[in-house]
């Protein structure tokens, strides 16, 4: 029976395709929450509210990016010669990370200039 209920939850950690649109909707979740919590919230009287909802926000995409890093190497070392089949979904899970890399690439280049 414990052997079962393990089987399901090492099933459901390491699947790619749930584990990737799950970084990428989160960290798209967070940066979301963090726009329209700097419109409604922060120059209004519940500016607690926008304190603590960007600081919430901002750890969950950072945390996300780091997942989005960490994803394609459990994916890997978990499926072995395997992983060619995920490929797709390694590489939606890195979306995040990709993202934050090339933005700040661009950033960086722009500041030297």
């Amino acid at each position: 029976m414990e052997t079962r209920k393990l089987n399901r939850i090492n099933r459901f950690l390491y699947n790619p395709k749930l584990s990737g649109i799950a970084i990428c909707v989160l960290c798209l979740g967070g940066m979301i929450i963090a726009r329209f919590l700097e419109e409604w919230f922060r120059f209004s009287d519940y500016h607690r509210v926008y304190k603590y909802g960007s600081l919430l926000s901002k750890n969950l995409v950072f945390l996300m990016v780091g997942c989005s890093f960490l994803h394609p190497i459990v994916v890997i070392s978990e499926k072995g010669k395997q992983w060619v089949k995920h490929w797709i979904w390694i590489l939606i899970g890195l979306l995040p990370f990709l993202y934050f890399g090339i933005s700040m690439t661009i950033a960086m280049s722009r500041t030297i200039e």
